[in-house]
């Protein structure tokens, strides 16, 4: 693999639209998160709201410059909503990110998670490796709403899992990003390994969640693979920070939560600079 200085250079100078543009990021999204989507949203320079009513989806995303869909709460009043906001958006051009939350856990979730996707055409579908392989209709490893270790990328399966997000992405028309230990980004043509990141990020409940709303404001401001990129490296980044300042500090998972989003408020350019693991 070839580290990208190419798409690190695109991925800072889309932080940097991103924040000067602040744009209002519509997230329907599970309520076990909700909170901290909006605060993470508000970290990064943009700015959230998390409306969930179907009757002013047309009025939100009319003044909203990206969709969030999180289908971590499959309630049939939620659904419709999401479907009548999809709607609208894409009348309007908005961008749409779909987290396929659950996705191999259950048949229900299987098949609302694909309904989705074929009703919704997203711009960039965000999911765990074993979330992806599930849509795919791939073996599934999945453990709930959590990526099963067997989905781990590493250098013996790393071109195999590739290959199947890069096919997925294909058959979608999407940007499909299957995060991970190592994360795999692919429009259909190009694919990218992200290396940014620590496993303390698993431990925190909800940062699949943030990393799709994130990626709908870095949508807002450029193009859907470079915005996926962008949103997965800035989360990998915050999340190497907060682990060393609370190893140096000997605290615990509270204080990594915590100054998570301390960092993503923080990152400079000279952090994406010195940090960004961008390959292909």
């Amino acid at each position: 693999m070839n580290k990208n200085d190419k798409m690190l250079k695109e991925v800072i100078d889309l932080i940097n639209r991103m924040k000067s543009t602040r744009p209002l990021v519509e997230c329907l999204t599970n309520r076990v998160t909700i909170n901290d989507c909006a605060n993470m949203l508000l970290a990064m320079g943009a700015s959230p709201i998390m409306a969930e009513i179907e009757c002013e989806m047309e009025e939100i995303m009319n003044i909203s410059s990206a969709l969030v869909i999180n289908l971590g709460l499959l309630d049939g009043t939620y659904l419709s909503a999401m479907k009548t906001a999809a709607g609208a958006a894409k009348r309007l051009g908005k961008p749409i990110v779909l987290d396929p939350v659950g996705a191999g856990a259950s048949k229900l979730r299987d098949e609302t998670c694909r309904e989705m996707i074929e009703l919704t055409k997203p711009d960039i579908i965000r999911g765990n490796m074993s979330e992806i392989r599930a849509l795919t209709g791939g073996n599934i490893s999945s453990k709930g709403v959590d990526a099963s270790d067997d989905d781990a990328v590493n250098e013996t399966n790393r071109l195999e899992l590739g290959e199947l997000v890069r096919g997925y992405a294909e058959k979608t028309g999407s940007v499909v990003c299957a995060t991970g230990a190592v994360d795999i980004v692919s429009d259909g043509v190009q694919v990218f390994y992200l290396k940014n990141g620590h496993e303390m990020l698993c431990d925190v409940t909800g940062t699949g969640c943030m990393c799709s709303a994130m990626t709908g404001a870095a949508a807002a401001a450029g193009e859907p693979l470079a915005a996926a990129i962008a949103a997965v490296v800035m989360m990998g980044i915050a999340g190497e920070y907060a682990y060393e300042y609370v190893k140096e500090t000997e605290q615990g998972i509270g204080t990594f939560r915590v100054k998570l989003f301390d960092y993503i408020y923080s990152l400079s350019d000279e952090d994406y600079i010195k940090r960004g693991e961008i390959y292909n």
